[in-house]
C-alpha cells in the first residue's frame, strides 16, 4: 500500500462523477480512510475483507471478469470497480483483472457505506453502475446467439492490412500487375506526393483492359478508380461494412487526416473477422436462386440483430445496418421477379416508407412499400407488375418482414401508380385535413428508392419529392393541421411525473416505447424536416438539418436526439430479450426492470420530448386556433 496525497486524490475526484456532485465535507468524509495501491499489468484483486469495497481508478485500465474468465466490463481512468462487493457482497464471485500497469484509490468500506445511504444521488448512480453491470454479466452467461467472433465495434485499425502495394499514376498496367501477382494481392493504392489518388483492383484490369482488348502499356492513371472511397482507421467494422455493401466494393482504403493510406481493408478481412456478419448476410442473399433459399438464409436475421444488440452497437447504426439488408434483399427479390416474369415493360421505381426508409428498422419491423411506374400501363402491362410485386411483397415476408398490417405495399393496386399519380396523391393529401390523408403524410412521406430499373438512378422519385416540398411549402394550414395531429398523444408522465403504464391486457403495467415514445419523436422530426429547404428522410438527418436551417434551437434538437437514442436502445434491448424468451419482438418495457437512476433518465427523457412538443405547438401552430 502507497503512502497518499490526499489535497491530490480530493482535486482528482472533484471531476469525476458522481464524487464532483459531492458537497466539499461530503468529498472529505468519503476520503477519510483512503488508500492508494500499485497493480501490475496480469495481477488479479480478490476483493474479500477489507479489499471488499469501491475502487477508483487514477491511471490505468482493468477488466471485470467472472470466475470462468468471461468478460464482463472494461475499465479505465475516472472508473470505479468493486460496486458490487459493498452493495450486494459480490454473489456472482467477480474478478478483477488489471490489463496495465494501475494506480487505484481504495475507500474505506464504512464510509462509503455511509455515503450511499445519505446522499440519493450518489446512491442512486452506484445502483445504476451495479445495474449495468449485472446486465453484462447476464448477457455474457445466457447469450447462446451472440456470435464471439462478432465485433462490430472494433475499429478498422485492428484488422486492416498495413503493408500496402503501392503505384504512381505514370507507371504503366503491365508492371503493377507484375507487383500485384508477387505480392499476392487484389488491388493496388495509387500514390503520388504521399497522397491516395486511386485505386486498381483485379476486377478493373479485367473489365478495362482485357475485357476491351486494352494495352498492357496503358497509364495507371487512365485505368485507376480516381477518388475512391475511403475510411479513416478509427472509423468502426460496423461502418466499413456498412459502406463497402451500399458502395458495392470489395476494397476500402484506409486514409488519416492528411488523405495518406494508412491500410487497406478487404472484403475477406471482414469475413475472417466475424462469423456472422451483415456483409456475410448480404453476400449470401445475392448467391441465392430463388425465395425458398433466401428465407432459409435469412434464419439468420434475427440472430444478425441480437448480435448487433449485444454488442452494444448505437441504436442508430443497428438501424442503418438492417435497412442496409433490407434494401439488398429486396433488390435480389426484385431480380428473381425479373428472371420469372421477364423484363419490365416500362422503367419503374419501387419505393420504401416509413422505418425502411427512414433506416430505423428494428426486430420485428413490417414492410411498407410500393411502386412508382414511367406511364399509365396498358392491362397486360397491369398484370405483370401485380405479379412482380406480390411476388417481391410475400418473398419479404418469407425472409422475415412481416406483410403490413395495413396493407401499404406494393401487391395493393393502391401502391402502384405512375410518377403523375404519386404526384397527385400527395399533392391531394397536402390539401386535406381529413383523418386518412394525415396518416398517409405520416407513413409516405418517409420515402426512398431502394431499386430503379432505368438509368434515371431515382430522379423520378427526387422530383416527386420537391413537387412535395413545394406544396407544403405554400401551405402553412397542412403543416398545422399535421402538427395537432402529431400532438394528440402525450408522452406517457402523469401530473407527479408518475409512469402511465398499460392498464390492461396483454402489456399491463408496462410502456409502449414505440407508440408512446420514439413515433413521437419521429413526427417531431418530420414536421421539421417538411419545414426545411433540403429534404432529409432520417429522424436524426431532419434534426440536424433543422439545427442547419436554423428552425430549432441547437440544445433543444440535440436534447431531442439524445432522447430518441435512449428510446431506441431501450427499445432494441426489450425486443431483443422477448424474442429470445418467446420468439416474437415487443417494444413493450416493464420500468421495474430498470434501475431506479435508469428509471429516472426515461422519465427525463419523456419529459423532453413533452417540452419540444411544446415548441412544435408554438412555431407551427402560431395564429391557428
Amino acid at each position: 500500500m502507497a503512502a497518499i496525497d490526499i489535497p491530490e486524490v480530493h482535486k482528482f475526484i472533484e471531476t469525476i462523477p458522481p464524487f464532483s456532485g459531492l458537497s466539499l465535507i461530503e468529498r472529505k468524509q468519503i476520503l477519510t480512510g483512503v488508500s492508494m495501491l500499485y497493480v501490475r499489468q496480469g495481477q488479479t484483486l480478490v476483493l474479500k475483507d477489507d479489499s471488499a469495497t469501491v475502487h477508483l481508478i487514477r491511471r490505468g485500465a482493468c477488466e471485470i471478469r467472472t470466475p470462468k474468465g468471461g468478460l464482463v466490463d472494461q475499465i479505465a481512468d475516472g472508473e470505479c470497480f468493486g460496486v458490487s462487493s459493498v452493495m450486494a457482497q459480490n454473489p456472482d464471485g467477480l474478478q478483477v483483472v488489471a490489463m496495465e500497469d494501475s494506480l487505484v484509490y481504495r475507500f474505506d468500506k464504512i464510509r462509503f457505506i455511509e455515503m450511499l445511504e445519505k446522499n440519493e444521488a450518489f446512491g442512486l448512480f452506484f445502483e445504476h453502475t451495479q445495474h449495468n453491470r449485472l446486465r453484462k454479466l447476464t448477457r455474457s452467461q445466457s447469450n447462446e446467439l451472440a456470435s464471439p467472433a462478432l465485433q462490430l465495434s472494433t475499429p478498422v485499425a485492428h484488422i486492416m492490412t498495413r503493408q500496402l502495394i503501392q503505384a504512381t499514376p505514370k507507371e504503366t498496367v503491365q508492371t503493377i500487375a507484375m507487383r500485384m501477382t508477387e505480392a499476392r494481392v487484389s488491388s493496388i493504392l495509387v500514390v503520388e506526393e504521399g497522397r491516395l489518388q486511386g485505386i486498381v483492383t483485379d476486377r478493373d484490369l479485367r473489365s478495362r483492359i482485357l475485357a476491351v482488348g486494352g494495352s498492357s502499356d496503358s497509364l495507371v492513371a487512365d485505368v485507376m478508380t480516381a477518388s475512391p472511397v475511403t475510411l479513416s482507421p478509427n472509423s468502426l467494422v460496423m461502418q466499413a461494412q456498412t459502406l463497402m455493401s451500399e458502395s458495392n466494393i470489395h476494397h476500402l482504403p484506409i486514409v488519416d487526416e492528411e488523405h495518406q493510406a494508412v491500410g487497406m481493408l478487404t472484403a475477406a478481412d471482414l469475413l475472417r473477422h466475424q462469423e456472422l456478419s451483415p456483409l456475410l448476410l448480404i453476400n449470401l442473399i445475392h448467391r441465392q436462386q430463388s425465395v425458398e433459399s433466401l428465407a432459409r438464409v435469412c434464419k439468420q436475421w434475427p440472430t444478425l440483430i441480437i448480435n448487433l444488440i449485444v454488442t452494444d452497437m448505437k441504436a442508430a447504426d443497428v438501424g442503418k445496418v438492417l435497412a442496409t439488408v433490407s434494401d439488398n434483399l429486396t433488390r435480389r427479390l426484385i431480380e428473381l421477379a425479373l428472371e420469372k416474369f421477364g423484363p419490365a415493360p416500362m422503367d419503374f421505381q419501387f419505393l420504401v416508407f416509413g422505418s425502411q426508409a427512414r433506416r430505423d428498422q428494428s426486430l420485428g419491423s413490417d414492410q411498407d412499400n410500393g411502386l412508382m411506374l414511367e406511364r399509365e400501363p396498358s392491362a397486360e402491362e397491369s398484370l405483370y407488375f401485380a405479379d412482380l410485386s406480390e411476388f417481391v411483397c410475400q418473398g419479404l415476408g418469407l425472409c422475415g418482414i412481416r406483410l403490413c398490417p395495413g396493407n401499404i405495399m406494393a401487391s395493393n393496386p393502391e401502391w402502384r401508380r405512375t410518377t403523375d399519380g404519386w404526384q397527385q396523391a400527395f399533392s391531394r393529401w397536402i390539401k386535406s385535413s381529413a383523418p386518412s390523408a394525415l396518416l398517409h403524410a405520416s407513413i409516405f412521406f418517409d420515402i426512398r428508392c431502394v431499386y430503379d430499373n432505368g438509368k434515371s438512378e431515382g430522379e423520378a422519385v427526387k422530383d416527386l419529392i420537391k413537387a412535395m416540398q413545394l406544396e407544403v411549402s405554400k401551405n402553412s394550414v397542412f403543416l398545422a393541421t399535421l402538427t395537432r395531429s402529431a400532438l394528440v398523444t402525450k408522452p406517457p408522465l402523469g401530473f407527479f411525473r408518475h409512469f402511465l403504464l398499460e392498464s390492461s391486457g396483454e402489456h399491463k403495467h408496462q410502456l409502449d416505447l414505440k407508440h408512446q415514445g420514439l413515433a413521437l419523436i419521429n413526427d417531431l422530426a418530420r414536421l421539421y424536416g417538411l419545414s426545411c429547404q433540403t429534404y432529409r428522410v432520417g429522424t436524426l438527418d431532419r434534426i440536424e438539418q433543422a439545427i442547419r436551417e436554423k428552425l430549432i434551437s441547437v440544445d433543444t434538437a440535440r436534447n431531442l436526439m439524445d432522447a430518441w437514442d435512449k428510446l431506441n436502445g431501450l427499445r432494441l434491448e426489450a425486443q431483443s430479450r422477448h424474442f429470445q424468451a418467446t420468439g416474437k419482438a415487443s417494444a413493450y418495457l416493464d420500468p421495474k426492470d430498470l434501475s431506479p437512476l435508469e428509471r429516472k433518465h426515461l422519465k427525463t427523457t419523456f419529459s423532453i420530448i413533452s417540452e419540444v412538443q411544446d415548441v412544435a405547438q408554438q412555431r407551427f401552430l402560431r395564429g391557428y386556433s
